[in-house]
């Protein structure tokens, strides 16, 4: 016999809510990538589309801030989009040293062939919520937002809160 102590752990990830809201993002995202493959569309060029579809012409780093990609990604994939004539990109009016991008009207057909596989998407995970529970998630999942981008803008005083 040995000497090992027995490890079941103690289960605390189940109540940090950052953990679970990762793994459902996760899920969700795998799901979401394995339907976007028959089409074929990554998961990237869909979130790009989806972004420029709710928001209109943006710049890059706009783009990978409202998708929360990261900027050299969001740039690859804008490439790949304008290869395929889904999105448009020039030089933006006011500074020339960003760019614009915006949908053109295939990258238009492209997202209204894409939307109802998404939609679906989100039925499923959102199978038996009521309307209420589902605007009540929706309330809770902005407070989020809204509390981490406020610990955000105060985090440049970070180090001196949380001194032992």
């Amino acid at each position: 016999m040995t000497n090992a102590v027995k490890n079941s752990g103690d289960n605390w990830l189940e109540a940090f809510v950052p953990y679970k809201i990762y793994r459902i993002s996760n899920s969700l995202n795998q799901r979401l990538r394995a339907r976007l493959r028959e089409l074929p569309m990554s998961l990237s060029r869909w979130r790009v589309l989806s972004v420029l579809r709710a928001n209109g012409t943006l710049t890059i780093n706009t783009i990978a801030e409202q998708a929360a990609m990261e900027q050299p990604t969001v740039s690859r994939t804008v490439t790949q989009l304008v290869r395929q004539k889904l999105v448009s990109r020039r030089a933006a009016a006011s500074d020339s040293r960003f760019s614009e991008v915006s949908l053109t009207a295939a990258g238009n057909q492209a997202f209204e062939a894409i939307y109802p596989i998404a939609t679906e998407h989100q039925t499923v995970a959102l199978q038996g919520f009521s309307k209420t529970e589902i605007k009540t998630l929706h309330l809770y999942l902005q407070r989020i937002q809204a509390n981490i981008a406020n610990e955000h803008d105060a985090s440049s005083d970070w180090p001196s809160r949380h001194r032992a």
